[in-house]
């Protein structure tokens, strides 16, 4: 999936960032519930934002996995106050790192995920290898 790959840069990262909270936020209004494929696209956004950092796209995989399992399993092992307290810190969490996403500046140089992004917004992730060029 070219999504999940290449990089991208702190402009391009925020635009996707804002577009997935604001329609988060609006179906929560409309509808009464927040919209789940929001958390997918900032999944999908930050594995390119990690490439840019020089990380796997695997340490948003893994907070995805655990935010899922506190989300399904810890409402059948903890009481509601604590499943609340732990919801309310997963969020926070949640947020911190995605700033800390936004707010890093991305390696100058070209890493193993491909060459540095372009200037600006870009919505094509910049990709090593020939595939670049089409």
């Amino acid at each position: 999936m070219q999504l999940l790959k290449g990089r991208i840069n702190r402009a391009t990262y925020w635009i996707i960032v804002g577009v997935a909270i604001a329609a988060a936020l609006i179906s929560g209004v409309v509808f009464k519930r927040p919209m789940p494929a929001a958390q997918v696209v900032l999944l999908i956004a930050a594995v390119p934002r990690l490439h840019d950092l020089g990380r796997s796209g695997w340490w948003a995989g893994g907070f995805f996995i655990a935010e899922t399992a506190l989300i399904f399993g810890g409402g059948f092992v903890l009481s509601p106050q604590p499943y609340q307290s732990a919801l309310g810190v997963a969020v926070l969490l949640l947020a911190g790192l995605l700033a800390c996403l936004g707010a890093l500046p991305g390696k100058a140089a070209d890493n193993r995920f491909g060459p540095p992004p372009p200037k600006g917004l870009s919505f094509k992730p910049a990709l090593a290898g020939p595939k670049a060029e089409a």
